[in-house]
């Protein structure tokens, strides 16, 4: 492999597909000969995302936001350029011998490469270790097979007090890496470490790409920890982990997901792994929460619905308020299955009949609406007044959330929602119409004595009108424009308009650039002008939006020649009317040079119009 950067670069760019790169992270379809999804930078509501296999670039038709498959890594992963490159290499297997060795980037590569070596070792410990009988016999009972195992990456942390940080003295590994994943806890008594898991199951967390960053782990029934820990335990939150924003087994799931299009979401581990073995595969987990919105954002991307499955018993219903807020407030489709009662997926599937139940309960799903207005139904007398009052209220409570300025689509669900309850409960449209406006009111009202009196009064002053633009600059910025779109034509830029002479500081460092790179022999394109902008980050953003806007320009040649003769004609001017500031206020021998030298500049114009 070449060790050229700019070489390493384009080959690591031809073997990753963007349109498998983004793929991999969110669902797009066909649209003719590009292929469209939600944009993960803003709250898409409609696909506005555009990928482009031909020019392997995408962009959001909504927000704006374009680049490459460098730029969409680094913007997913929130990484620098460095380690979007090195993501994307190991993706394609291509090594790399350049190692960024600081900085956040290096630190979330070394978290990462910790948390895939403590997995194996879990693992490892679980298949062979005689500390582990225990824990294979435990998984055993519960029915799992050891492909699931295997597929999910189960281990086993032993109850040693000091098993992991054993482990890592053996492979040389620093044990305060593992203490900043979470991994090992230091003794306070005196110096050292001792293991933060032990006597568990060890559950991987990984993200949608596969890479393990955190664990879950689940106390063995028979342990001596078992009456003073708790049963299932996570890892502390870290840069990489956010269980508000994690779906367990997510990584697994997805393609089942795209396919059958919805999501099932269960309660724990070892559900996900029973339905994933009964084949339900598009099964995940929250991380002992309740879904947030983080987690739809992340589903809408995917697929544009979920099942929650509930215990049918009452703690098991908890979270149908939520689920009702969040089908109210966001673009996705939720709907909730009960099982019956007493009984989780794990329970259910390893009965015989188990499997048949479940997916009756998934086809028998309903929207999250109907769910409580049946709950309540039950609860509450609607032959009466006052029972009636109480299913309204306590629907319209929850509904009263919805933002005014909602998007058309949830406006369209709320509508539709209030008609439906006004004729399940037989009670005129305008009367739960207004109910429901008085109750936003109401809770307008209250939101609105809690906003600071602080409010600064300048919010209200207009803003000024944008400034002219120079229309030096705006040569100089055609001028980029051009260039970026067509690299070819920097030979016969760089022989007639000199960098030092761009008025813009900005524009300035990226034709210098440009320039310095063709001198050197290279292609002066996009990718070697990234290796020389890796201090500016910013201005690379500034040239690929150039770049964009140059390539819907026609008959670049032409063009070029204009802009260059027109950036001429602004210098000499600009120089011109210096000479005659200058000259107004000179004494009579600097005049005279002022004056030949004005006479000089006005011949060359001449000639140059000429």
């Amino acid at each position: 492999m070449t060790s050229d950067p700019v070489e390493l670069t384009k080959a690591i760019k031809a073997a990753c597909d963007i349109v498998a790169v983004v793929g991999s992270y969110l669902t797009l379809k066909p649209a003719g000969a590009t292929y469209k999804g939600l944009c993960p930078f803003h709250d898409d509501h409609r696909p506005s995302l555009d990928v482009d296999p031909r020019r392997q670039r995408y962009r959001c038709w909504a927000c704006g936001a374009h680049g490459d498959v460098f730029q969409f890594v680094m913007a997913m992963e929130k990484v620098d350029f460095r380690e979007a490159r090195a993501i994307l290499a190991r993706r394609a297997g291509i090594p790399l011998e350049e190692t960024p060795n600081s900085g956040p980037a290096s630190q979330r590569r070394r978290w990462l490469d910790a948390l895939q070596w403590a997995q194996q070792q879990y693992h490892e410990c679980l298949r062979e270790s005689e500390l582990a009988e225990t824990a294979r016999k435990y998984l055993g009972e519960r029915g799992l097979h050891g492909g699931t195992i295997r597929d999910f990456g189960l281990g086993y942390a032993p109850l040693v007090g000091e098993w992991l940080l054993q482990q890592a003295r053996r492979d040389r590994l620093d044990p305060a890496l593992l203490v900043e994943i979470g991994l090992l806890l230091p003794r306070h008594e005196h110096a050292g470490w001792f293991d933060r898991f032990r006597d568990r199951i060890m559950f991987p967390i990984r993200d949608p790409r596969g890479q393990t960053i955190a664990f879950g782990g689940r106390i063995l029934p028979q342990s001596p920890l078992a009456n003073r820990a708790p049963k299932y335990y996570n890892s502390a939150e870290t840069p990489l982990f956010s269980k508000g924003e994690v779906l367990y087994g997510l990584d697994r799931a997805r393609a089942a997901a795209v396919a059958a299009g919805y999501l099932t979401i269960v309660e724990g581990y070892t559900d996900v792994l029973m339905a994933h073995q009964c084949g339900f595969a598009q099964t995940v987990a929250t991380m002992g929460t309740a879904l947030t919105p983080k987690h739809l954002s992340l589903i809408r991307r995917i697929v544009p619905k979920v099942i929650l499955v509930f215990d049918a018993d009452a703690g098991g219903l908890t979270g149908v308020d939520r689920a009702l807020e969040l089908f109210l407030t966001h673009d996705v489709e939720v709907t909730i299955a009960t099982l019956p009662t007493g009984l989780d997926p794990c329970d259910l599937l390893v009965q015989p009949e188990g499997t048949s139940v479940f997916a009756q309960a998934l086809a028998s799903a309903s929207d999250a609406l109907e769910f409580k207005l049946q709950r309540l139904l039950q609860q509450h007398d609607t032959t009466t007044v006052e029972g009636t009052r109480r299913v309204l209220d306590a629907i319209l409570q929850i509904m009263a959330v919805v933002p005014e300025q909602a998007s058309p689509q949830l406006r369209l669900k709320m509508e539709l929602m209030l008609n439906r309850l006004a004729h399940r409960l037989h009670l005129r449209n305008e009367t739960v119409w207004d109910r429901w406006e008085q109750l936003r009111r109401q809770r307008s009202s209250l939101g609105s004595r809690t906003v600071p009196v602080t409010t600064p009064v300048t919010a209200t002053v207009p803003s000024p009108p944008p400034a002219r633009t120079d229309p030096l600059v705006a040569a100089e910025k055609q001028l980029v424009e051009i260039l970026l779109a067509d690299p070819a034509l920097v030979p016969q830029a760089c022989a007639t308009w000199p960098a030092e002479a761009m008025r813009h500081p900005r524009l300035r460092r990226i034709l210098a650039e440009l320039y310095a790179i063709y001198q050197a022999g290279g292609v002066p394109d996009l990718d070697a002008l990234r290796e020389r902008l890796l201090d500016r980050p910013e201005l690379y953003e500034d040239a690929c939006r150039l770049q964009l806007v140059g390539q819907y320009m026609q008959q670049r040649q032409q063009w070029l020649g204009r802009v260059l003769r027109r950036l001429q004609e602004l210098h000499a001017a600009t120089e011109r009317q210096s000479l005659k500031e200058q000259l107004a206020a000179a004494d009579a021998e600097q005049a005279a040079q002022l004056l030949r030298r004005l006479q000089e500049t006005q011949r060359g114009q001449s000639c140059s119009q000429n």
